[in-house]
């Protein structure tokens, strides 16, 4: 109603641009943004008007984590390597504005912040927007807790300390675990352009005992559908069918015009869900797989995105994909690739996705119309989040899975 309001009462090109901005941004989904290049006209006057007017830019963040409704600070040091803000204090205010008033107000504006913790009802962010871009303040202070006494500091000339140099978050790994049996696949990104050899270095383990099998996707932002199954594809023994259920407004959208429909409200809005028909919707061995029988666990985190949460949403359809780790907070799905559309008037571009998944979605729980679940949630102890910010080796490696990795030993202990 607040955007609705500022659209029709508008009186200049900043405020109008704002209200563009606040209404995308609203929608908790990264996929509804700005045109970001220039190929075009509209584009060019969109980014140049995304950088002339757009307050709540991603250049001055903190990033801070977001544990069970709590938020803790990253180390801080001044310009003399004094460190200033003690890694993982209990982040409290923003300016005298408690945390969650300051998230809810200002950084629910930006769409790295737009998140929604169903379970302590509140948004939620992992990066914090500096207040003099948030809310054009005059400084930017925070206040934490050590030792349970709260103090405040001046963000001004401060830096966030570096606690390590190696990381192998990019490497794509498959990786046979000995000790018990155990098929460790990687997976940063859904790249078309590494399916062949992750179909190959799969094959490799073909007549090796398995206990299980996981596959490691957090932080892994998207890409192609067709990566995750053809994962799938070279381990199963059998086929894999999930159901699948899209709304949109122009069922024109949707062939052929045969398929099943019916017409739904979503937060108020009258859709028309149409459910998919095809054999992409199952899964099936490839000529090489493992013809693995048991189940496939999948780690995710809270940064995955796009294809990768339309794996997170099969996993939910399929007993034998269970998911492990944290939700995302975002309005994610299966989906289709997002459209471009351009204002009339102003001619700004932007893109959106025209379909949303409903499929076993409850107007009572508006939880599953954002298709996040996680099956099984694990979430770190300060001492976990401490050895793995300052553990300056391989990650993704058989030392720390089995020895520190939260998600990776919550699978372990599962039947």
């Amino acid at each position: 109603r607040r955007i609705r309001h500022d659209i029709d009462t508008v009186t200049c090109d900043g405020g109008f641009y704002d209200a563009i901005f606040r209404a995308l941004y609203a929608c908790n989904d990264m996929h509804v943004s700005p045109n970001g290049t220039k190929d075009s006209v509209a584009m060019a006057r969109t980014m140049e008007a995304y950088h002339k007017y757009f307050r709540y830019g991603n250049s001055r963040v903190m990033n801070v984590s977001y544990i069970d409704g709590k938020y803790l600070t990253q180390g801080w040091q001044n310009k003399e390597d004094k460190v200033v803000i003690p890694w993982f204090s209990e982040l409290t205010h923003v300016n005298g504005i408690s945390i969650d008033k300051y998230v809810a107000k200002y950084n629910r504006l930006v769409s790295s912040a737009t998140r929604w913790d169903f379970k302590h009802k509140k948004a939620w962010t992992a990066k914090l927007i500096d207040p003099r871009l948030a809310c054009q303040a005059d400084s930017f202070k925070v206040t934490f807790v050590v030792d349970g006494k709260p103090q405040t500091v001046n963000m001004s000339g401060l830096r966030p300390i570096q606690p390590r140099s190696i990381f192998d978050n990019n490497v794509f790994k498959v990786d046979y675990f000995q000790r018990d049996s155990t098929l460790y696949i990687r997976v940063p990104r859904m790249d078309y352009g590494k399916i062949e050899w992750m179909e190959d270095e799969i094959a490799k383990h073909k007549g090796e005992p398995l206990r299980r099998v996981v596959i490691d996707v957090r932080g892994n932002g998207g890409g192609s559908d067709m990566m995750w199954t053809h994962v799938i594809s070279s381990i199963i023994d059998r086929p894999m069918h999930f159901d699948l259920w899209q709304a949109t407004k122009d069922i024109g959208l949707f062939t052929p015009e045969d398929s099943i429909q019916k017409p739904i409200k979503v937060y108020g809005d009258h859709l028309i869900a149409c459910y998919a028909q095809g054999d992409w919707t199952t899964l099936k061995p490839n000529d090489r797989s493992l013809g693995y029988d048991g189940t496939i666990y999948v780690m995710v985190d809270e940064n995955i995105f796009s294809s990768t949460s339309s794996f997170l949403s099969v996993c939910q359809k399929i007993d034998r994909l269970v998911s492990v780790g944290r939700p995302t907070g975002y309005f994610v799905g299966i989906g289709a690739t997002p459209w471009g559309d351009i204002l009339r008037n102003s001619r700004f571009s932007y893109r959106y996705p025209v379909t949303i998944e409903t499929t076993d979605a409850d107007p009572r729980h508006p939880e599953t119309y954002y298709k996040d679940q996680v099956e099984v949630e694990v979430l770190p102890t300060i001492d976990e989040l401490r050895t793995q910010t300052f553990y300056n080796k391989a990650q993704h490696a058989e030392e720390f899975l089995y020895n520190h990795d939260w998600v990776f030993r919550k699978i372990l202990s599962l039947p």
